[in-house]
């Protein structure tokens, strides 16, 4: 065998040599790397069928816009006074209440049954009560009669200060207001709180509903020293 052939014997044995360990090294990390995997995926697997999915609630929720309009009760929702409150088909005006007086919702009272209230209430607290009889039924005077005894009476019981022998400019009362009223077909009954600088007064006015809304009887319910 001459030089040539050795040398050329030699570099083919070389490089299969190269070759064979290359291929050995290739495949020894292509086989770690595969079982690798092969354990990370076994891992996931195992750990998702030891957890228990449950399917989402009304998933339909999460791709709508939710605003105050839009919401809408369901069947098995049990109506309550809470559930009154905030649906959007019976959304009424909300008015204040006055402790044992009652809800402040004048609505119901006509315009010029309320200017004949104002103006009774400014007669009655001038002095003498000037014009205030005037407002009641000539049938039912002896009512209003009865109220004023009770009104003066009652101040020195009830404020422990003597009734005001002279009523100022200012008037018997600082202010008065009314509250919700009761009217049937033939009777309107209007409660009214008088405000004084000794307490408060509450009464009801009853008037006729029809006709000119004569006033027939006047009671006090109340009397508040402050």
């Amino acid at each position: 065998m001459n030089k040539n052939l050795r040398q050329y014997i030699y570099i083919i044995s070389s490089a299969i040599i190269l070759l064979s360990t290359a291929a050995c090294k290739n495949t020894s990390e292509t086989k770690l790397v595969y079982n690798d995997n092969d354990t990370i995926k076994q891992a996931v697997k195992e750990k998702e069928q030891s957890i228990t999915w449950t399917q989402e609630l009304e998933k339909e929720r999460l791709s709508q816009t939710i605003n105050r309009n839009s919401i809408e009760l369901g069947l098995e929702v049990p109506y309550s006074k809470e559930i009154f409150k905030i649906s959007k088909t019976n959304q009424e005006p909300v008015y204040p209440e006055l402790d044992d007086f009652g809800s402040l919702d004048t609505r119901n009272i006509r315009p010029s049954i309320k200017d004949k209230m104002n103006n009774f209430c400014s007669c009655l607290s001038s002095e003498n009560h000037s014009g205030a009889d005037a407002y009641f039924s000539r049938k039912y005077i002896f009512n209003y009669v009865f109220f004023i005894k009770d009104l003066e009476e009652g101040w020195k019981n009830n404020f422990e200060e003597n009734y005001p022998a002279k009523i100022d400019t200012d008037g018997l009362f600082t202010k008065w207001t009314f509250g919700e009223p009761f009217i049937g077909s033939e009777i309107m009954q209007i409660p009214v709180r008088f405000y004084t600088t000794c307490g408060i007064i509450d009464v009801t006015v009853f008037l006729n509903s029809s006709g000119n809304n004569e006033f027939y009887q006047i009671t006090i319910n109340r009397w508040k020293k402050v």
